[in-house]
């Protein structure tokens, strides 16, 4: 399994994975992965969810 990432100037960064060797749990298929810095804040297989934390933290981060 490879993550593939986008990362903000401020360390908020989304990493998708397709998880065909079930490592994450007993269903493949596509996860997605938020995290601040070295800390993980969510991993998901919504990517609505994923896309919607990162960037509530990409705001928060950004003082707007």
């Amino acid at each position: 399994m490879n993550w593939t990432t986008e990362i903000l100037r401020s360390g908020i960064a989304i990493d998708t994975a397709y998880d065909h060797r079930m490592e994450l749990a007993t269903v493949p298929g596509t996860w997605y992965q938020v995290r601040q810095g070295d800390a993980v804040t969510l991993t998901t297989r919504n990517r609505g969810d994923a896309l919607r934390r990162f960037q509530r933290l990409a705001f928060r981060a950004s003082g707007t």
